[in-house]
């Protein structure tokens, strides 16, 4: 009962706040605003945006990457680094995002077995994901940063209450990610990047109701782009994820 007249207050409390400040959410733009950075990259004052070519909210090129990336032939993922993973927010019904509940490992592992099958099962990669350092090839390193759950019994109340999708941001989970690519052979940094993803807009979605599906979701999405990435041109845009679905699953 008590946290069911919480959550009752912190709603009305929501639906007036989301009322008066729509204007300015708008402005904002709905997709997630990047994460902050942490010291797991290298050149943090350096990355910004390149919607014209790559999906992440930030990105750094080594201006000598162009005329080298031609010979480079096969990719290894390193293990997921976890060391920069900020603490876990506390969702609104205040039991989803604790951090004894959150599968850290299991997403590390996950993150780094879609990238690599994102290679494996890549119809025409260019780079062949390799199990080892090879000479002629990449590594690729990962850090998650961000890592909070949908807020699922959240959810649940929300879709009992009228007008309960204004307070849909206020469920949302995201998982934020940073990347950088170095030589095998000389340990040159060539690229870094950085995305934040939270759970995207939908009108009925079975993940909605599981805390680490629209996680799941979003790294397959960053793998597969990520590796369309490497394999096109420098005219070609990588689409990024959108920020609603219709699909329920």
């Amino acid at each position: 009962m008590k946290t069911n007249n919480l959550l009752s207050l912190i709603i009305v409390a929501a639906l007036s706040s989301c009322a008066s400040s729509s204007k300015s959410h708008l402005s904002k733009g709905l997709k997630a605003q990047a994460a902050p950075l942490s010291t797991f990259l290298d050149h943090p004052q350096l990355m910004k945006p390149d919607r014209e070519r790559a999906p992440f909210a930030l990105v750094w090129v080594n201006p000598s990457l162009p005329a080298k990336r031609a010979g480079y032939d096969s990719i290894y993922v390193a293990p997921v680094d976890t060391s920069h993973l900020r603490k876990a927010r506390t969702n609104i019904s205040n039991t989803a995002g604790l951090e004894k509940h959150r599968p850290v490992a299991e997403m590390a592992n996950l993150l780094r077995g879609s990238f690599i099958d994102a290679f494996r099962q890549s119809p025409a990669p260019r780079l062949k994901y390799s199990p080892t350092l090879s000479p002629k090839g990449v590594t690729l390193h990962l850090a998650l940063v961000e890592l909070n759950a949908t807020d699922t019994a959240g959810n649940a109340i929300k879709t009992a209450i009228p007008y309960g999708s204004a307070i849909s941001p206020l469920m949302n989970g995201n998982i934020a990610i940073e990347g950088k690519v170095r030589d095998n052979a000389t340990g040159e940094l060539l690229f870094e990047f950085a995305d934040n993803e939270r759970d995207p807009m939908t009108l009925v979605s079975l993940r909605d109701f599981k805390p680490w599906d629209h996680a799941k979701s979003a790294i397959k999405d960053w793998a597969k782009q990520f590796e369309e990435l490497s394999r096109t041109p420098p005219n070609h845009k990588v689409k990024d994820s959108l920020f609603f679905t219709l699909k329920p699953l």
